[in-house]
């Protein structure tokens, strides 16, 4: 048997029992469980490609790549978070006016489906761009799964449900992570397979979002009264201030800037840990978003939880400033996943938890248009500062000078934190 018949055979098994044990422990409904598993199959559509977008722009053509410049790469990468900055409120007003989350569901699902077509016929900048911000408007939906799979739950259980359904991504993670070596495990990355693959995922997610009843009730929740409620709130403000700089640090130091990052010869690391890299990364952000919910919020409060994942953070940026070892920095990885699923489900229980299920949608629009800017960011870094350093500046050089930048912005974060968010058991709106 070969080594890949045998990735592919253990990641299926490993699927399948990590999601009958779910289902059996929380005791998901029926309906519940249709939720997660459109899920899995709408981010895996999402998840094969958004990581090697970068790096398919910029990597040389005689190793699969197009070619472009580091600039153009970080402008492809950053469209993902441009489009999420416009689309995250509107996603929340379109459903809402229509009364319908599945329609704006399956619209994301239509858009990934014929960008992945354009790249697939004709891979170049401009396919790629508008492949990027489709992924861009997939990833304003997880916010609306967020709301549709916590409304199947009481008020007092949002935090539990935000960590069980953190639970659907990492299983588009591992199993995407097979394909994506697949592709990229020879001298020529066959790039253009992991968007076959986007294309073919987001078509049979479609055709099963429309055996899923839309639990949305037929009444508008998305009123200009409680938007003005929620904005003239000081603590909306604030968290959503925080959202921004916790996105930014998120995927300044993720995804494809990480995946290409490690693809450079300073670094080397292999195929295959490239590949699972994600997946490394989503595990630990999984565990510590679980026990974000289930423990460490009840334990030491929701402020200190956040705290504590601004602290992994930092722990992780410090060691890729200083080390190249791929093996050790493939490990450390997990601590930047960790910190992340403290702070994100952190900040989600903040941003649902103070709020009737009726202004849920509005608070989650608001903090997550906040949220897609530091996604922009994140990405966007990259083209800022290498316009910023002298052109004398290594590509390793300039990395090192993002990397501190993050550092930077991170620790403010955390003294933001500690002197204006206050914990969710103090906050009354």
């Amino acid at each position: 048997m070969s080594t890949d018949v045998l990735i592919y055979l253990v990641t299926i098994i490993c699927t399948l029992l990590l999601t009958v044990w779910i289902i059996k422990h929380y005791k998901l409904s029926k309906y519940q469980v249709l939720i997660f598993v459109l899920l899995v199959l709408f981010w895996s559509s999402v998840n094969i490609i958004r990581a090697y977008r970068k790096s398919y722009a910029i990597n040389p053509i005689e190793q699969g790549g197009l070619g472009l410049s580091i600039s153009i790469g970080a402008t492809i990468a950053a469209a993902y978070g441009l489009m999420s900055i416009f689309a995250r409120f509107p996603v929340f007003l379109i459903s809402d006016l229509f009364k319908s989350r599945k329609f704006m569901i399956g619209t994301a699902l239509v858009a990934i489906s014929i960008t992945s077509l354009w790249v697939i016929i004709s891979p170049n900048g401009d396919s790629l761009l508008y492949s990027s911000l489709a992924l861009g408007l997939g990833a304003s939906m997880l916010s609306l799964f967020n709301v549709l799979f916590s409304e199947t739950f009481t008020p007092q259980q949002a935090m539990m449900s935000v960590s069980m359904l953190s639970v659907a991504p990492l299983l588009a993670e591992f199993m995407m992570s097979p394909f994506q070596y697949v592709a990229t495990q020879h001298a020529v990355n066959d790039y253009s397979f992991m968007w076959k693959i986007s294309l073919l995922l987001a078509v049979i997610a479609l055709i099963f979002l429309f055996f899923i009843k839309d639990n949305k009730e037929p009444v508008r929740t998305m009123t200009w009264t409680t938007f003005k409620k929620l904005v003239t709130s000081k603590q909306v403000w604030v968290f959503g201030l925080i959202g921004i700089s916790i996105s930014f640090i998120r995927f300044g130091l993720s995804g494809s800037n990480i995946v290409t990052y490690a693809q450079n010869d300073f670094i080397n690391m292999n195929p295959f840990a490239i590949a699972y890299i994600d997946f490394i990364y989503s595990i630990a952000q999984l565990g510590s978003g679980v026990l974000a919910g289930l423990y460490f919020s009840k334990r030491i409060g929701t402020k200190n939880t956040l705290l504590m994942g601004l602290l992994f953070s930092v722990g992780f940026n410090i060691i890729i400033l200083f080390i190249k070892d791929p093996t050790v920095l493939f490990i450390t990885y997990s601590l930047s996943g960790f910190g992340y699923g403290l702070t994100y489900n952190s900040l989600i229980g903040i941003a649902l938890e103070p709020y009737d299920v009726s202004e849920r949608e509005m608070s989650m629009a608001i903090f997550q248009t906040f949220f897609a800017v530091g996604i922009y960011y994140g990405d966007k870094i990259y083209g800022l500062i290498l316009n910023l350093i002298p052109e004398t500046f290594t590509t390793f050089q300039m990395y090192q000078s993002v990397f501190s930048v993050i550092l930077l912005i991170t620790l403010l974060t955390i003294v933001c934190v500690v002197f204006l968010l206050k914990d969710k058991k103090e906050v009354s709106i």
